[in-house]
């Protein structure tokens, strides 16, 4: 008995932790997206595709943008329903499951959603091509994470 009372109190503090850090994610993402299209924009010049090539992976960038802005509603509410199911006196398990299981799809959209771009983005281009945009994205994302481990280790300073 005492065990699945530590268990079910051990997964409540989980589910609370994600839910003060998705928020933060959420918002996170807000402020970064004009970021990350400028960035997204000039590796695309980088690889200096023809102009038709260019304008076409542009707008599969554009397409999944505003597929994406809908999953982060959903994440939102997702969110906001675990959150008030939580919050009762005493959370109902089938509620609380609900709503795991409906946060936990929209992340899963959201995972989807950047894949399915990146594919679409492929197709347009030629395998060399490919390798370009491939290995310019994975040095971004590597300067990214440099910039992150900074900001980590100023922050426990």
């Amino acid at each position: 008995m005492k065990g699945k009372f530590n268990f079910k109190i051990g997964a409540l503090c989980a589910i609370l932790s994600a839910m003060l850090l998705m928020p933060a994610l959420v918002q996170a993402k807000g402020e970064e997206a004009a970021v990350h299209k400028e960035k997204k924009d000039q590796m695309i010049k980088e690889l200096k595709l023809a102009p038709e090539k260019e304008k076409a992976v542009l707008a599969v960038e554009d397409k999944y943008a505003a597929e994406r802005k809908e999953i982060i509603a959903g994440v939102k509410k997702a969110n906001d329903d675990l959150q008030a199911a939580l919050t009762a006196a005493t959370p109902d398990e089938a509620k609380l499951k609900a709503g795991v299981s409906a946060l936990t799809a929209s992340q899963d959209k959201m995972f989807a959603s950047f894949k399915n771009q990146r594919d679409e983005e492929l197709a347009l281009m030629t395998p060399v091509e490919q390798a370009k945009y491939l290995m310019i994205l994975g040095q971004w994302r590597q300067k990214m994470m440099k910039k992150r481990d900074k900001k980590a280790a100023a922050e426990k300073k």
